[in-house]
């Protein structure tokens, strides 16, 4: 079972470049029992190798613009590094209620962007 959810989290990365954390996550909390945080942590400890492994093969097929990257790249740093530090002090119950309401937001936006 374990490995089917692990391919399903490496094709949704690659695919959508999105989402693959928030079933990573959903599995750890709901089917392994595992605490919030832990399976919080765990995810982006793993998310990150995947999504190296998916920008490489990306690069070979895209016109990046490297500037516009590192920038980004540089603030998501700072800023995964608070969103880490709050995280910690965050209830894990509002985490996940939170991390739900956003991947709603998120789907009914793609939903709408489709008509």
């Amino acid at each position: 079972m374990d490995a089917i959810i692990y391919i399903i989290v490496g094709i949704t990365n690659g695919l959508f470049s999105s989402g693959a954390g928030q079933i990573l996550v959903f599995y750890l909390i709901y089917i392994l029992k595992q605490d919030t945080v832990k399976s919080r942590e765990f995810s982006l400890i793993v998310m990150p190798i995947i999504s190296i492994v998916t920008f490489i093969l990306y690069c070979f097929k895209s016109n990046i613009n490297f500037v516009q990257l590192i920038i980004f790249v540089i603030i998501s740093i700072i800023l995964g590094f608070v969103g880490s530090k709050i995280m910690s002090k965050i209830n894990s119950n509002i985490l996940n209620l939170f991390s739900g309401v956003l991947l709603v937001i998120i789907t009914a936006f793609s939903l709408w962007r489709l008509k």
